[in-house]
């Protein structure tokens, strides 16, 4: 019995030894997404446990309703609800519970659209949202207490009213006061007029090769315009029409390249300063028309350019295609070959033929970049684009075609809306991209940015890309009575951005990257030229 009892409690005591030190496992939590009545737009960063949330100027910020959250992992507790209203006026806290805790912020932003014009007002007003105060500028021989406001806009629109209304606001002696309500609660505002001598502004000039756009800002109601000239020539003018807000403005064109010219803006018999810009170079895409060819990168094809010319521009790659791909089994199968016979101008043309190449169908092709490298039997990888600053208005051309017919043989794939198909006519393709692309996000290098992998659509060239500012193509699928002349006009999406590489690629099979088109599809191109 004794023994017994010994044993208990050492077994007692030993137990009371033993830590709780197993260590809890570390299970992040976070706000997947969210649902907000009136959002525009609900960006989530995990990294800094934020959520930003952009609101419909009619929503009222100290009552947004959140109407559904996600959270990771699903049992991941809130410290206080998240469905439900809540004042964003100020960032809210939130803190999520696993077995840690993890403090996540909820910010609002909202912009709402204001706006103080009076009758002949000069320029825009300034708006001090946080001070609550607007003020305008008027000419000096304005009656500074018979003004009439034109417009008042200091709320949401729909939702806001005016005590006094604006239509019976006249005299800004000392600065009006309006009280401003909406939803529920009133600002007051005051509304500041001050005199001007300066009755029209030269805004902006933003020239180009050969064309210029103008901005001013004048009196409503004159008479205005721009005035330009090569420097120590005679001035040009060029009438506009004006804006109720008082901005005109204007493009110019015919222009002379690198050449340096002024400007100024004119209201009434009122003038701007002048301001002095330069047009740009209007630069050509280097060996254009195909004349330089050279095989001292392989002996299984000729490539287009000559590190043995005398030309330092034609000593550089400027242009590759796939033959280095193509030509991995024999020098029968390159794709890109120079024409002496087929010529539109000069001496030679470039001939894309396409192949079907004992497993791999391969598109006769020729780009502006570099030929990357070969993945197996699979497909290549391709690195698209080449410095280039200049702004042209289109790209022209020649090009024959021959068009054949896709086969089950040369038929492997195709983008979801495409409804090609087997016995359907081939398609080539030309065309023309400007852009900014930055080379750490698509893939490529510095000089050729775009990396396209035909094993991963999604690396596939993009046209509607954010990067890309302007953007033209050409497409046929039928075969040409001899040489034709094409012009491929570039649509500019932003006329401010100024591109950083240019993308100019042909292809004889338009779905060359899904390996599908026709063997017998043949696209000779010659003489491009960009037109500013």
């Amino acid at each position: 019995m004794k023994r017994i009892l010994s044993l208990l409690l050492f077994v007692l005591a030993a137990s009371a030894c033993i830590s709780n030190d197993i260590p809890y496992p570390v299970i992040k939590a976070s706000i997947a997404s969210l649902e907000v009545e009136g959002a525009r737009q609900v960006n989530i960063d995990k990294e800094k446990r934020k959520v930003e949330i952009e609101l419909d100027e009619a929503v009222d910020i100290r009552a947004v309703n959140i109407l559904s959250a996600t959270l990771e992992p699903e049992n991941a507790t809130p410290s206080r609800a998240i469905v439900g209203k809540h004042d964003l006026s100020q960032p809210e806290k939130v803190i999520l519970r696993t077995y840690q805790d993890y403090s996540w912020t909820i910010v609002a932003e909202q912009h709402i659209e204001r706006s103080f014009r009076l009758d002949g007002q000069i320029g825009e007003a300034v708006i001090d949202e946080v001070n609550c105060r607007a003020v305008a500028k008027v000419p000096s021989d304005f009656d500074i207490t018979a003004l009439d406001i034109v417009e008042l806009r200091l709320g949401p629109e729909g939702l806001t009213s005016y005590n006094p209304q604006p239509s019976q606001i006249h005299n800004f002696t000392n600065g009006a006061k309006v009280d401003v309500t909406c939803h529920g609660r009133t600002q007051t505002w005051t509304l500041f007029v001050e005199f001007t001598d300066q009755l029209v502004e030269l805004l902006s000039v933003n020239a180009w090769t050969a064309v210029a756009w103008f901005e001013g800002r004048g009196v409503p109601g004159e008479q205005a315009g721009f005035r330009y000239r090569k420097e120590g020539g005679s001035w040009v003018e060029v009438a506009c029409e004006v804006a109720p807000d008082g901005k005109f403005s204007a493009c110019v064109e015919g222009l002379e390249p690198e050449t340096a010219y002024e400007v100024v803006a004119y209201s009434g018999e009122a003038q701007s300063s002048a301001k002095q810009f330069e047009t740009e170079s209007a630069r050509q895409l280097p060996n254009a028309g195909f004349e330089t060819w050279s095989n001292a990168e392989s002996a299984k094809y000729f490539s287009l350019y000559d590190p043995a010319s005398s030309d330092q521009e034609l000593q550089s790659k400027w242009w590759d295609d796939g033959n280095s791909g193509s030509t991995t089994i024999g020098s029968k199968y390159a794709i890109t070959l120079p024409d002496y016979e087929n010529v539109f101008e000069g001496e030679c043309s470039a001939k894309l033929k396409s192949e079907y190449v004992i497993i791999k169908f391969a598109a006769g092709n020729l780009f502006s970049g570099e030929y990357y490298k070969t993945i197996g039997t699979s497909g290549g990888v391709v690195r698209l684009g080449r410095p280039f600053t200049q702004r042209p208005r289109k790209l022209r051309l020649h090009l024959k075609y021959n068009c054949g017919v896709i086969t089950e043989k040369t038929f492997a794939d195709k983008p979801e809306d495409d409804p090609v198909k087997v016995g359907d006519n081939d398609r080539a393709i030309v065309y023309v991209a400007l852009g900014d692309w930055d080379y750490r996000k698509f893939g490529g290098s510095q000089d050729s940015p775009v990396e396209v992998n035909t094993t991963d659509k999604s690396s596939f060239f993009d046209p509607q890309s954010d990067a890309v500012i302007a953007y033209g193509q050409y497409v046929t699928g039928e075969s040409t009575e001899g040489w034709i002349e094409v012009e491929i006009p570039l649509e500019y999406r932003s006329f401010t951005r100024r591109p950083t590489h240019i993308i100019v690629l042909a292809a004889a099979s338009m779905l060359g990257d899904y390996f599908t088109g026709s063997s017998d599809s043949v696209l000779w191109i010659d003489s491009l030229q960009l037109e500013y």
